[in-house]
């Protein structure tokens, strides 16, 4: 017996620990199945809401006279006789390649001169989060004390000490939507140049000293080895400014409403304007729709896209 007593308090001490292994991978399945739990919710809650939206674009719901009854597709087909709305959409469209352009252009000549082993440049990097952390209606009602007409405003009082022409900026129904570029741009340049720095910083610094010993210059060492290397980058940080500036409606409404005249009305300030201060609540629904539809073919070109380049 005492020679068995060994292995059997072996083989029990091997039980318990089979045990509680067991007892742990349990207690993990558990706490992962919780953890799907908001994974299944939000999904099936965002879903319900865009359901409930666009079962409200088939009726003809008004804050102020209720529910006027189920009209089918007719808020779609006024929605394509709407000047304003194409109008809204060229606006969104041109918003959207202006702002998109300029901060993928700068973003990248930002990110570049922030790479570089220079002193103090530690100290620009962590300047350059102040607009992020900015509310973008905040920024935009500075902007809009900065554009303010008049030599009481900050950049037309050094065009008027200069000798030239001050300008309505958004207050010029020509200028207005450039003038909103320049804010957006302000806004969110430092977000798209923190994605292309990480991207430069993570190239091996020995492709670029072989370039060089090669005898590339800089411009040759950008074009064909970082550059290329950024791609992937520049897609993470096209996809997300791209569906924003669609979306771009906080830094339009704290300056401008959409105004002047409709200079300015994209197509959520159309939306929002549609819905709420005209109580059509089912037309603007159907303007909301439509700008889901865009931003979702938006997204699916940038994923075609990025799908393609992996293949090749």
């Amino acid at each position: 017996m005492a020679i068995l007593a060994p292995p059997v308090r072996r083989q029990r001490a091997m039980n318990k620990g089979k045990v509680e292994r067991d007892a742990l991978e349990t207690a993990d399945i558990r706490a992962g199945r919780l953890m799907m739990i908001p994974a299944l919710i939000i999904p099936v809650l965002l879903a319900i809401v865009f359901f409930f939206g666009f079962y409200l674009t088939l009726r003809n719901r008004r804050l102020n006279r209720g529910d006027l009854g189920f009209v089918g597709l007719e808020n779609y087909a006024r929605l394509l006789q709407d000047d304003k709305f194409w109008h809204s959409l060229s606006l969104t469209l041109k918003f959207t390649l202006t702002d998109v352009g300029l901060e993928l252009s700068l973003a990248t000549l930002m990110a570049l001169a922030l790479s570089q082993p220079l002193r103090g440049i530690r100290i620009y990097r962590a300047l350059l989060i102040i607009p992020l952390m900015t509310p973008p209606v905040v920024g935009a009602l500075v902007w809009k004390v900065l554009y303010r007409s008049g030599n009481g405003g900050f950049f037309n009082y050094f065009l008027w000490e200069a000798g030239l022409p001050m300008q309505g900026f958004i207050g010029d129904p020509s200028q207005a939507i450039f003038s909103l570029v320049a804010i957006d741009v302000w806004l969110y340049l430092p977000f798209v140049a923190i994605i292309l720095l990480a991207g430069l910083q993570t190239l091996p610094q020995e492709q670029i000293d072989a370039a060089h010993v090669d005898g590339a210059n800089g411009w040759q060492v950008f074009w064909q080895i970082q550059l290329p290397y950024m791609i992937p980058f520049y897609i993470v940080a096209l996809f997300f400014r791209v569906i924003d500036s669609l979306n771009i409606f906080d830094t339009i409404y704290g300056t401008t409403k959409g105004g002047p005249g409709d200079a300015t009305r994209v197509l959520a300030v159309n939306g929002f304007e549609t819905a709420f201060p005209f109580f059509n609540l089912s037309y603007g629904g159907a303007i909301f729709v439509a700008l889901w539809l865009l931003c979702t073919v938006a997204g699916s070109l940038l994923f075609i896209w990025v799908k393609r380049s992996q293949a090749t």
